[in-house]
């Protein structure tokens, strides 16, 4: 047997690979044990690597935790913008793709609400949180600005505030999905999407007075 044989087959991880894989162990660690139980220890442990190499890609906990919020929040939602934004689908279509996606299963899954909630415990004192916090809300408001904003561009609602049409829109999804969470035998995902889509009827058809602009700015979708 030649040396080249014999020589043992390994295959160095990228950094952006190895972080990855220490978020998803991350939120393994927190689905199961809550963050009071989840420690460096018991994350290197679950990824399989030592504590060393967490060390060398996180400086803290608090600073790991907080890549593993923004992984999760950006993946739900490119999840649900991607439903969004199939092809061939008008503004209201759209809005119905979105709505389907963000009542899913998936993003339904117990396990996820359990996470949110570590994450939310967090946000007001550990800095690292909130910034994520922050940037993940914009994101999602930069989401449902984009599908608003077609349905004036599109003709099928009359000129409104931009800004706070996404803002009243993400309260709504977001109580819906909380108390969804929170009390599954209240209502069903099917009431959600129907009360979101009655929501934007109601924009559509100007009956949401707080969000309209004057007549002299027809065709206008405005920002602030």
């Amino acid at each position: 047997m030649t040396a080249k044989a014999r020589a043992p087959k390994f295959h160095r991880e990228t950094p952006a690979v190895r972080r990855e894989a220490l978020v998803e162990a991350t939120l393994q660690s927190l689905r199961r044990y809550g963050h009071e139980g989840t420690s460096i220890r018991r994350i290197s442990a679950i990824a399989g690597v030592s504590i060393g190499l967490i060390n060398h890609h996180f400086r803290s906990k608090a600073e790991l935790v907080a890549a593993a919020y923004e992984s999760l929040a950006l993946s739900l939602q490119q999840s649900t913008r991607a439903a969004a934004e199939r092809p061939g689908q008008a503004s209201r279509a759209r809005f119905q793709s979105f709505f389907r996606a963000s009542f899913s299963p998936e993003i339904l899954d117990p396990s996820v609400f359990s996470i949110w909630l570590v994450f939310w415990s967090m946000v007001l004192h550990a800095p690292e949180m909130r910034a994520v916090h922050d940037r993940t809300y914009r994101e999602y408001r930069v989401i449902l600005e984009a599908l608003l904003a077609a349905l004036a561009t599109e003709g099928a609602a009359p000129p409104f505030k931009l800004r706070n049409a996404a803002i009243a829109l993400a309260a709504l999804l977001d109580g819906l999905w909380l108390e969804l969470s929170l009390s599954p035998g209240a209502f069903t995902a099917e009431d959600a999407i129907s009360l979101c889509e009655d929501w934007v009827s109601a924009l559509c058809s100007g009956a949401l007075p707080g969000l309209a602009l004057d007549p002299a700015h027809a065709g206008v979708v405005a920002r602030d």
